[in-house]
């Protein structure tokens, strides 16, 4: 089973109960590393100021590296007020438009980045919910939006990717900015 799959363990033999249990435990300390991770990079991969332009070329970089791999999507960069790129490669559809949207709401509301936050909820076995005024209509506890943060100050937007494994949507967004501020991808990416 997938970290993201529910198993009924009710009926199930002592083993099979061990083994879900050790996998659980397996599953959230990795989740915590990746955590700690990601706080880490949102440490580091903040901007002295944010324009048009460095919208645009990370906005191509997220694009150009997409198309290297053979993949697509579509890829967001938006300011609170504005969006300032979109792109919707072949093989995009609507959906991806509303997850996108979704995940900029999640950056917005919970200031770091979906994925952060999808891993946080799943630890935690929780979920986006009506009751809590997190509608999953409008909050997608998924990877791909990463914050635009200003040293010292506040974010102001966020950059999105949609339509790949969430891990790899979150990492084309942290790669491309990382490059764009001179620090190395690979080094900063999750593994």
């Amino acid at each position: 089973q997938c970290c993201q799959c529910e198993t009924d363990f009710a009926h199930a033999p002592t083993s099979v109960l061990s083994a879900a249990k050790s996998s659980r435990l397996e599953m959230n300390m990795a989740h915590a590393g990746d955590i700690a991770r990601i706080k880490s990079q949102e440490q580091k991969l903040v901007f002295v100021s944010f324009t048009e332009a460095d919208a645009l070329a990370i906005g191509l970089a997220i694009v150009r590296n997409l198309e290297a791999s053979g993949k697509n999507g579509l890829v967001d960069v938006s300011l609170w007020d504005r969006q300032i790129f979109s792109h919707s490669m072949a093989g995009a559809n609507a959906d991806n438009a509303d997850w996108v949207r979704r995940k900029i709401n999640v950056v917005r509301r919970f200031q770091s980045s979906s994925y952060r936050k999808a891993l946080e909820l799943l630890d935690a076995g929780r979920a986006f919910e009506t009751g809590n005024g997190t509608d999953p209509k409008d909050y997608a506890a998924a990877g791909g939006g990463f914050p635009i943060r200003l040293n010292g100050g506040p974010i102001i937007g966020c950059v999105t990717v949609s339509g790949l494994p969430q891990r790899d949507d979150h990492n084309e967004a942290v790669r491309a900015i990382a490059a764009h501020l001179g620090l190395d991808p690979a080094g900063i990416a999750l593994d």
